[in-house]
């Protein structure tokens, strides 16, 4: 699959402070933690490039993101429902209980993250990879999926009802346990071992 990645050119490095200051956040490479407890809301990320931040400290309300790359961050239960991802990159980064519901994500990469409990319900994902990430009890109920590529990713235990997609291939995937209907199992490409573990669902028993 091939994203559309973040155009990050012209990019500066500069911190958390001085951006609140201006309350922009553009063509900006911040690689410092803040030290203060923060709200930054209201915003878009425009060209930002995010390198070993821990966003503990801060909380993210109304952001939409563009061409923006999170490499090695901490956005444990931070909240992107509702809003516009759009060529967003998250490389190692920890997702631990992230909210994207009913949010809009094209070109948007997964890369080695950290996602258990993470709620992308609801959610639209157009051109959007999810690569050697763990998404152990995540939920993407009622999602729509369109481009959409699992590639060697943790969805045990996983919500998958409901999900609108058409040949969604998890054949590389952990799925143990992971909750599916029967409509969302309709074009799902999966492997041999994954089908013992679907076929429960069919009301089907094995001697």
């Amino acid at each position: 699959m091939k994203l559309v990645a973040p155009k990050l050119s012209y990019i500066e490095k500069t911190s958390f402070e001085e951006c609140l200051k201006k309350m922009k956040f553009q063509d900006v490479h911040i690689d410092q933690n803040i030290q203060q407890r923060t709200i930054i809301q209201d915003l878009t990320f425009d060209g930002c490039l995010f390198e070993n931040i821990d966003f503990t400290k801060v909380s993210l309300k109304h952001l939409d993101l563009i061409d923006v790359t999170f490499d090695k961050c901490d956005l444990s239960n931070q909240n992107f429902d509702h809003q516009y991802l759009n060529r967003v990159q998250f490389k190692n980064c920890k997702l631990t209980g992230t909210s994207f519901i009913e949010t809009n994500l094209k070109d948007v990469l997964f890369d080695h993250c950290q996602g258990r409990y993470s709620n992308l319900s609801s959610s639209q994902l157009f051109n959007v990879m999810f690569d050697h990430c763990d998404l152990q009890e995540a939920s993407f109920y009622d999602a729509n999926f369109k481009k959409i590529q699992f590639n060697e990713t943790n969805l045990i235990q996983s919500e998958l009802a409901s999900l609108h997609h058409k040949g969604l291939d998890l054949s590389t995937c952990q799925i143990q346990g992971a909750m599916f209907d029967l409509a969302s199992l309709k074009g799902l490409i999966i492997n041999d071992f994954q089908a013992v573990d679907l076929i429960g669902i069919l009301g089907v028993k094995v001697k």
